[in-house]
Order: structure tokens, then sequence, then C-alpha cells
């Protein structure tokens, strides 16, 4: 079972987005500041803070960078050890609602409100591609091994060869959109969770296989932590499923420590811990309490 060990207090507003970068964890708000965690003192690191001009709902730190979407079309690349603003750009005034690092190719992928999908240069922010997929909301996207997965709003995932770019295969495994996707290669399974409250197994032909009603609001957090899968909702709900989601081992609310309102996204940290994030201007810290085994005295 797995417990709140840490609340992050000290945003002013939602907090929009989280990313760990292996020892710090960033995290964005409606207060317009993106502010840095020290998990190991489980207090705020004050040598990193940023202010915005307008909120960002998505982030992602790694790399020696924290590369921050806003909501007015701002993309920018911090150098987490300097500080410093290294570039910036805004291509099309448009809120940016998802980004992937990707350190072997020396990516930063980025889509946007309207279905912009624009990969940049790491360090320089230098413009490699740009689709314009015009699909709605772009809220998620993976790469797993040579194939890049995007979640859109209006059209469903669509698969992309990383060499080319070439579309490979599309198909929409939930009603209204896909917010959140996690390929797990091991089954041959792409798992979607939606506005549609569902989440949905699909297989590497990307045939749907099952369709698990999992919150009664929107998913908008999905990960793996050990051979657990953790799922996080609108409906102010985290869930901890079992490895083939036949059940459900966990289920955390306000009563259990969680959060009181929307639950906006969940980071995985290792196999025993991870967080969550909400409008409650809360973070939480969860680890998996250790099983003590009877006693043979």
């Amino acid at each position: 079972m797995f417990q709140s060990k840490v609340v992050l207090n000290g945003h002013a507003g939602p907090v929009y987005a989280a990313s760990l970068d292996g020892h710090f964890l960033y995290s964005s708000s409606g207060d317009k500041y993106v502010t840095r965690w020290d998990l190991s003192k489980g207090l705020q690191d004050s040598s990193f803070t940023v202010k915005l001009e307008h909120a960002a709902y998505t982030l992602q730190a790694g790399n020696h960078f924290c590369f921050i979407g806003c909501t007015d079309g701002t993309l920018s690349g911090i150098n987490t050890e300097t500080k410093q603003l290294v570039w910036e750009h805004n291509f099309f005034g448009n809120a940016w609602f998802s980004l992937l690092i990707d350190p072997e190719r020396n990516w930063l992928i980025a889509g946007d409100s309207e279905g912009n999908l624009v990969v940049l240069e790491l360090q320089t922010g230098k413009r490699i591609l740009h689709l314009p997929l015009a699909a709605g909301k772009i809220r998620s996207i993976v790469i797993a091994g040579d194939r890049c997965y995007v979640s859109t709003q209006l059209i469903g995932i669509l698969v992309f060869s990383c060499e080319n770019w070439n579309e490979l295969a599309s198909w929409e495994p939930n009603e209204l959109g896909s917010n959140v996707l996690l390929v797990n290669p091991a089954q041959g399974e792409v798992i979607t969770g939606g506005r549609d409250a569902h989440l949905v197994i699909s297989n590497t032909h990307y045939e749907i296989l099952k369709r698990i009603p999992a919150h009664y609001q929107t998913v908008y957090g999905l990960i793996r932590t050990g051979k657990q899968f953790v799922t996080a909702s609108m409906d102010k709900t985290i869930k901890v499923w079992n490895a083939d989601f036949s059940k459900v081992e966990q289920r955390i609310e306000f009563k259990h420590g969680g959060h009181n309102r929307s639950v906006n996204g969940l980071v995985a940290i290792d196999d025993q811990t991870f967080a969550s994030y909400g409008d409650d201007k809360k973070i939480i810290i969860w680890k998996k309490a250790p099983v003590i085994l009877p006693s043979d005295n």
C-alpha cells in the first residue's frame, strides 16, 4: 500500500505539471511560477524559481534543462545549472499542452492546443520539424523504439516513424481523445486514458483489446511503478492497479491523505515512489509501505 510521505505546499494556484530530472522535481502552477523541489529533503529549492508572464500547462526537466511551455505560446529552455534562459520561441501563439525530451536524438518534441507538433534541438531550440496536424490539443507524446505516439483531441492516436516522420498508423481508443498514453513493450500493449474516464488497452497492431471503466471523470495521470500501474483523475481519486488492470489494489481519496480537488497528473520517481499534483495546489509524494512479515516467535 502506498502512503503519503511528504506534502509539498508552496504554490498559490492549481499545479498543472511536474517533471523529475533524476534528483529535483520541477512544478508549474496557475500562480505563474515554476518551482524546484529537493525530494531528498522534502523542501523547496529556493535557488531555482522562474516567474512567468503566463501560466504553464506543461514542462519537462532533464539533460540539465527545464523546458517550459506557456499558455500564450512561449516555449523556453532554461539551463538548470546556471539558471540562465538559453533560448525562447513563440511560433504560433497557442497554449502548449505536451513536451517530451528525447535525449537519444537530442530532441525536444512539443504539442500545442491546435495540433501543431514541433521538434526542436535541445540545447539551441533550433526548429527541426513542424507538423500541422490540425487535430486539437496534443496532450501526450511518447517515444518507444523508433516510433513516436502522439495523442490528439480530435483524431485519436497518431503513430510516426522517428526516422522520417512518415505516419505509420492511427486509431481512436478513447472517445473525445486520449490524455495519457503508456507503451508497455513487454506485453505488446499501448495503454491510454481520456475524457471518457476509461482506460483502453490496445495491441501493437492498434486493435482495442479491452476497455476499462477506470474513473468517474477524465483520466489525467497514468504511470507504471514497479509491477503496478497508477492512474489519477478529475474525480479527485488515485487508483493503484495490478499488472493486468484486472483489479484495483488501492484507491486513494482525500480521507486517505489524497487530494480534495482534481488530480492533474502523476510522476514516477522509482519503483516504490511517485508524486501526484492537483487543483488543490498540493504535490504529494507517495511511497510504498514495507511489507512486515509475521514473526516466528
